[in-house]
């Protein structure tokens, strides 16, 4: 009786056990931080789009080479433009391997800083200050204050130097503020670019691409870029870059300071050809704005180009958080007055889409 006791009470007790409802795995916690940063990179989805260079001969697909080349020279510019501490904070970031890591640098790189540009500039990165509005155009420690009254003790050749698209202000030596052309500020990445430039121009045989790469080229070591504006809006070719300081965005104090960009494109000349016409409606358009006629431009001419192109590489500003689908250059005024205006539609870049 004892062994038949025994023998049912070790069923019942195996009996219980296969009963008793068996307890989940553990699952590992997530760092709040990296599913943050996960949902907001999600954001932008990854998107490959092409360019068909097929039909480019060799030489000039060596150009495009050369082209996509000087235009990764303005990546890391626009990094230092937007803060000093951006290189730095690349730098540590790059050193860090662990998940959160890898996100952190993943979404720096998308924004072109520790500041996520789709929820007000919010830092990420751990120890990361504000996002200046200053950018890094301006001296350190001096207020918007003191560069506005600056400003307007100069004379008034000084004051278009130090308000211009192309300076930034620096302290002279006995302290005093200073404009500095980008030729002098960033001679080390022009004169790579210009150099770049100028060997694509060498392979091109279309002239009016060769015109603008050497005049832009002359432009980024002269400081002066009238004359490569014009021939950029002479451009007729099959590849199509824009290249240079053009948007004034990043400079929140007063909007006076370009930063460094690049679109490097093919010309999609079946979808230009649909968008013919509406080039040839602009005046008509301009002529019936519901605004006080003096603000209306009578001389837009007969037909403004619109260019569809695809993008094969953009980079600096060009290449910040969410991706530009159309661009109208340059900014400056004056060669407005002496061509027409040109405009250009592209799609966001192949190889940096998102």
């Amino acid at each position: 009786m004892r062994l038949f006791a025994a023998v049912v009470a070790a069923f019942a007790v195996a009996a219980c056990r296969a009963q008793a409802p068996s307890q989940p795995a553990a699952q590992p916690q997530t760092d709040p931080m990296l599913q943050q940063l996960r949902t907001m990179t999600a954001r932008f989805a990854p998107v490959d789009l092409a360019a068909d260079i097929s039909t480019l001969p060799a030489t000039e697909r060596q150009a495009l080479a050369k082209l996509i080349e000087a235009a990764n020279v303005f990546d890391a510019l626009f990094l230092r433009q937007v803060w000093a501490g951006n290189e730095t904070m690349l730098l540590t970031l790059a050193g860090d391997r662990s998940e959160l890591g890898e996100a952190r640098l993943r979404y720096f790189l998308i924004n072109k800083g520790p500041w996520s540009r789709l929820d007000h500039d919010e830092p990420f990165v751990p120890g990361a200050p504000p996002k200046p509005p200053q950018a890094n155009f301006y001296p350190a420690g001096a207020t918007k204050e003191q560069i506005e009254a600056w400003v307007k003790s100069l004379p008034a050749a000084e004051r278009a130097r130090a308000t211009g698209f192309f300076t930034t202000i620096r302290r002279g030596p006995e302290g005093r503020f200073t404009a500095v052309p980008y030729s002098v500020e960033y001679q080390g990445e022009v004169g790579q670019v210009a150099a770049l430039l100028r060997e694509a121009a060498g392979l091109t045989q279309q002239p009016t691409l060769r015109r603008y790469l050497e005049s832009r080229a002359e432009a980024l070591l002269t400081n002066d870029y009238y004359a490569s504006d014009v021939a950029w809006m002479e451009l007729d070719a099959s590849i199509e870059p824009t290249i240079g300081p053009y948007e004034v965005y990043e400079d929140e104090w007063f909007n006076y300071k370009a930063a460094f960009e690049a679109f490097i494109t093919i010309r999609d000349d079946a979808e230009t050809a649909k968008l013919t016409r509406f080039g040839g409606e602009l005046q008509a358009i301009e002529n019936n704005l519901p605004i006080d006629p003096k603000f209306r431009n009578p001389k837009l001419g007969a037909m403004a180009p619109i260019r569809v192109v695809n993008t094969v590489f953009s980079s600096g500003d060009a290449n910040k958080g969410v991706q530009t689908a159309a661009f109208n250059l340059p900014n400056e005024v004056v060669p407005r007055q002496v061509v027409e205006i040109s405009r250009a539609v592209s799609a966001s870049s192949p190889r940096r889409g998102r």
